[in-house]
């Protein structure tokens, strides 16, 4: 039972905290190299995968991220 119980708060704080943290690491990665490189083509990627990976997150961290 406890194992169960700890394996789910792990899930949750995976969800709420983790996602939207890596989200926004992406997010300002892709702004920086922007700043650098106009012409990347890694600006798009980054950003692609800051707003899909954003989009597994849940809670109020991840809806503040994704303003």
């Amino acid at each position: 039972m406890a194992g169960r119980t700890r394996r789910g708060l792990r899930r949750l704080a995976i969800i709420t905290v983790a996602i939207p943290i890596v989200a926004w690491a992406l997010e300002e990665i892709a702004r920086r190299t922007e700043l650098r490189q106009p012409a990347s083509p890694w600006t798009g990627r980054l950003r692609r995968g800051s707003e899909w990976i954003g989009g597994f997150g849940r809670g109020p961290l991840a809806r503040r991220g994704r303003r």
